[in-house]
């Protein structure tokens, strides 16, 4: 379980209060309309902290309302709400016996394997503004009879369907003592009475869940739902980073049409629960959850005496409404409280990056022939990706650790950058910080900078241990210098290691996991240089999507989606990791980059599955002098309707899925995807034939529209435009029939 340090208090949060950067447990309940006190346009937000009739907080952010209360020494929440409504005192004073053997506590943590429930006492509770963004920031303090420790609960109301959450722990005790098992938000979702009315004959019951099915390169994105029916069902994620799954579950109580989202912002391993009990002889059933970073090893974090420490958090979303309602919010909530403000002028910029067809041969000539084509179809902004550093021979990942450019490159990469600016376009440059290869001087000169568990290192000794406080240093100020030295516009991470169960250390008398340590500093490292560098834009790598959890997400701009190319797999990708992630940050790579790629689908459906995210070019051609005149027509002429056209819909869009879920790794028909924008002036529908199998037309009916209006319809393909009335679209759509496989069409609808 994780302990996120902070300089900018997490999420995005408010920096100024914690001292150390945490993970924030993010709820979101969101419901129809605002209440009379406001914040501002749609926001409100409320905390009654009380002593009667028990000791508890009601906070309500927007039309969400969340209850908890000190009962019987457990800190538990009593009921979530969605709509506003006070539950009256009576209705919850009945509900107490029947809740007495559920696991309902809205936090869990142990010391030396201790359960400290039934422990706490209420110290104290205040609350006060924050602001960057602004919200109300409501404290909680509990001290435990069982061992010297307290707890301060914080949790942020930011007016609008989410609300954030994570702890400080102390050690108010005279020795050291660890934490054996953690989660900063947890217990009851659902109470649900009369269900059985509400489902269909012969129902699983009310609780479905879906999940990240696969936590392996390039598997991100692939959501399984099943029914959750008197049992608990444990999902986690251990390659010693969030992982190519994703640390977040989407509940749905069917009885009720409400969702429950929750996303744990965590960067190392992590595991959640989900239970669902009912019983049909009285017609109730409860949802209760669980989630926190979790090891292998006995202790997750050792505390010294009088040390604090914050923790990770979740997101959860609660809300009735369609699955597009929920991710829209999701949306909402991380473009506003999670990403880092966009660097001025430098916002969803395309991209093109060397590695096509100069992989471990790179030169100078080389990667001034990849700006070349690079300027010429109208890319903004050149990346140097691997491969530009380190010892002879070329190898870019035995290199890693040695930050200097190879002797391939005796100019060093300052001509390179100025080439580069010469022909309009912005410089960023790859690093695998946290990483030691196997060829690097760093190696052999620093062996014990080496993550090891129990004596050994692991990941064939390619994993640096951050959760060093040397290490750590010299990451921070190694980033810190090749961003001055190259005077970069773009600083972009990469991490290709899979620790699994991490490293671990005696500390203290304690085995401890290192990924905790590790995944503190590095989220510490990287507040501080956004503070630095706030006009470089830091973009995230981690072999792919490795590690897309908001934890990580509150420090980078944008991120690379995944290593997988190839189609319709990368399609799927994208359709799946859209439910969480807005599609303006999320990276897709058009070219030569990958094998396969080239022959996957025709030429303008692959650029449109980079235009309906953040472009990437890698490999357009081997020179200018080779680019054939038709791709680069084609080529430029999509990068010009990016930014004309799909870029300023792009921003702050309202997403619909068409076709969730898909099956990752087995035929489907479709992939339908359409982005609105917020006024429903304009709108894109993207559609692409997946597979042969089912019919070879869809009809296609926007959701994001206003059906008062008439639009234009352009057809992408054939350039053919049309009128047709709002309400015709609603009730008749559009017939897109696509007859071969890995072919597509775009719909482009203008408000006239």
């Amino acid at each position: 379980m994780n302990g996120a340090t902070a300089s900018s208090i997490s999420m995005k949060l408010a920096a100024n209060l914690v001292g150390r950067a945490c993970l924030a447990i993010v709820i979101v309940c969101v419901a129809a309309t605002a209440r009379s006190q406001q914040v501002g346009k749609d926001r409100y937000w409320a905390a009654d902290i009380h002593q009667r009739p028990l000791p508890g907080i009601r906070f309500t952010s927007f039309l969400t309302i969340c209850d908890e209360a000190l009962w019987n020494g457990r800190w538990v929440t009593r009921y979530w709400l969605s709509t506003g409504l006070i539950e009256p005192e009576f209705h919850l004073e009945s509900q107490e016996e029947q809740r007495e053997g559920l696991a309902i506590d809205a936090f869990r943590l142990a010391l030396e394997g201790q359960d400290l429930s039934g422990s706490w006492v209420w110290v104290k509770a205040d609350k006060s503004e924050v602001h960057n963004p602004d919200g109300l920031l409501v404290t909680l303090e509990l001290k435990s009879k069982a061992r010297p420790v307290t707890v301060r609960i914080h949790t942020i109301l930011y007016g609008g369907p989410v609300m954030v959450r994570w702890l400080e722990i102390t050690n108010t005790g005279n020795k050291p003592t660890a934490i054996t098992a953690l989660s900063p938000w947890s217990g009851l979702v659902w109470d649900t009475t009369t269900f059985q009315e509400r489902l269909p004959p012969g129902s699983d019951g009310p609780f479905e869940v879906g999940y990240a099915q696969y936590e392996e390169w390039g598997h991100e994105g692939a959501w399984r739902f099943e029914p959750v029916q008197n049992t608990t069902k444990t999902i986690s994620g251990t390659r010693g980073k969030s992982g190519w799954g994703h640390p977040t579950f989407f509940a749905h109580n069917k009885a009720t049409g409400e969702w429950f989202v929750s996303s744990l912002a965590w960067s190392g391993n992590w595991t959640y629960q989900v239970t669902g009990r009912q019983r049909p002889e009285t017609d109730h059933a409860v949802f209760l959850f669980r989630m926190g970073p979790s090891t292998v090893d006995p202790v997750l974090r050792v505390l010294e005496p009088g040390e604090t420490v914050a923790t990770p958090g979740t997101h959860v979303l609660c809300k009735r409404g369609d699955l597009d309602s929920v991710i829209q919010a999701l949306h909402e909530h991380v473009r506003r409280e999670v990403l880092p403000a966009p660097v001025s002028d430098r916002d969803m910029l395309v991209e093109a990056n060397h590695r096509g067809y100069i992989v471990d041969h790179e030169s100078e000539d080389g990667l001034k022939r990849e700006i070349d084509l690079a300027a010429d179809v109208g890319a903004e902004m050149f990346v140097i990706d691997a491969g530009w550093y380190g010892p002879e021979p070329n190898r870019w990942g035995p290199n890693v650790g040695d930050w200097y450019a190879g002797a391939w490159l005796p100019n060093d990469l300052t001509p390179v950058r100025e080439y580069a600016r010469k022909k309009g376009l912005l410089f960023g440059l790859w690093v695998e910080i946290e990483g030691i290869g196997s060829a690097s001087k760093l190696r052999k000169e620093h062996p014990d900078w080496m993550m090891t568990r129990d004596g050994k290192p692991i990941a064939e000794g390619r994993q640096i241990d951050a959760s060093n406080p040397a290490v750590a240093a010299w990451m921070e100020s190694e980033i810190a210098r090749i961003i001055k030295k190259y005077d970069l516009d773009m600083f972009r991470i990469d991490y290709n290691t899979t620790a699994n169960e991490g490293g671990n250390h005696v500390r203290d008398g304690f085995i401890e996991n290192a990924l905790w340590r590790h995944v503190d500093a590095l989220y510490a490292m990287f507040d501080r240089l956004r503070k630095e560098f706030p006009n470089v834009i830091f973009q995230n790598c981690a072999g792919g999507g490795g590690r897309l959890d908001l934890g990580i997400m509150l420090r980078f701009q944008n991120t690379e989606l995944s290593d997988w190319l190839r189609a319709p797999r990368g399609l799927k990708l994208l359709n799946g990791m859209t439910w969480i992630l807005p599609p303006e940050i999320l990276l897709r790579t058009f070219g030569t980059e990958s094998e396969g790629v080239a022959s996957d689908a025709d030429l303008p459906t692959q650029l449109r599955a980079v235009l309906m995210a953040l472009p990437i070019f890698r490999g357009l051609a081997p020179s200018l002098e080779e680019f054939d005149p038709l791709e680069r027509g084609e080529v430029q002429g999509s990068v010009d309707l990016y930014k004309r056209v799909i870029r300023p819909i792009l921003k702050d869009c309202r997403v619909y899925h068409h076709t969730p879920p898909t099956p990752l790794l087995e035929g489907s028909p479709w992939v339908v995807l359409e982005y609105a924008s917020p006024e429903s002036q304009k709108d894109l529908g993207w559609l692409f034939r997946t597979s042969e199998s089912g019919e070879p037309t869809f009809r296609f009916r926007p959701r994001g529209l206003d059906y008062s209006k008439t639009y234009e319809v352009t057809f992408s393909h054939s350039g053919q435009t049309l009128e047709i009335p709002g309400a015709q679209l609603l009730q008749d759509g559009i017939p897109v029939r696509l007859e071969a496989n890995l072919t597509s069409e775009l719909l482009i609808f203008r408000a006239k």
